[in-house]
């Protein structure tokens, strides 16, 4: 004869580790914002996106944004690179403090401080893939600042980070696309274009938001004769056909 109390027992157990299974299944990944604002002798300011949680995931896409950071703020290429943030902006202000004892050694005077700037939000996230767009600039006192950006597009299953080649399933046709989209918008402007079809690349990366694919050129790398920004969004309705995520 059976226990019934051992059946119930057993049904309410295996009730809820499907239940829990289930909601870890179906629980969307969550981001909160790492804000870090330092000023000594340079100034540095962070607010970046932070995954939620200590899955594979949350520290695979946490350790690429990063990374980014760090990039940026990694002013000095004679010296290896620091793997934490904290560590990168003791870096960045060190370099400042040496350029400065070298320029007050040589010409008696001192540079205009240092300031770095970097930004991060999530632009688009679905169940299988979230993008994040991430901005830094350098300003030493030069005439000009130096930019870096950077679409991060990631695999929600395990946040391993997409190339476009791994989102986009048919590479010649995309390149099109995007190469049609691209002279409309320069031609709002400007009367002609110079690239063709074969000698026009597709940017280092594309990001995502609500409306379709986000294409984003730094014209005067592409060789163009402008050397503003190109930014315009493919929409899905156009471009989805051409996605794995």
């Amino acid at each position: 004869m059976f226990n019934t109390t051992s059946k119930i027992t057993v049904f309410t157990v295996m009730s809820c580790l499907l239940i829990t299974l289930s909601c870890d299944k179906d629980e969307k990944l969550s981001f909160s914002e790492t804000e870090i604002t330092k000023e000594k002798e340079t100034f540095v300011e962070i607010i970046i996106p932070k995954a939620n949680g200590k899955s594979k995931t949350a520290k695979n896409i946490n350790d690429a944004l990063t990374n980014f950071a760090c990039d940026v703020l990694n002013i000095d290429s004679a010296k290896n690179k620091t793997t934490t943030i904290n560590q990168s902006i003791d870096a960045f202000n060190a370099a400042y403090i040496n350029f400065n004892e070298t320029l007050l050694a040589d010409f008696d005077t001192k540079f205009p401080r240092w300031e770095a700037l970097i930004d991060g939000e999530v632009s688009y996230q679905n169940e299988a893939l979230v993008c994040v767009s991430m901005n830094g600039s350098i300003t030493t006192g030069a005439a000009s600042s130096s930019l870096k950006f950077k679409f991060f597009n990631f695999d929600l299953s395990n946040g391993k980070s997409l190339k476009t080649k791994d989102i986009v399933n048919n590479m010649k046709v995309f390149k099109a696309l995007v190469k049609k989209y691209y002279d409309k918008e320069l031609l709002t402007t400007y009367t002609s274009v110079n690239n063709t079809t074969d000698n026009f690349k597709l940017p280092e990366t594309i990001g995502f938001n609500e409306d379709g694919v986000i294409i984003v050129y730094d014209n005067f790398e592409l060789g163009n004769f402008t050397k503003q920004l190109v930014e315009f969004t493919i929409p899905y309705t156009v471009v989805n056909q051409y996605l794995n995520y």
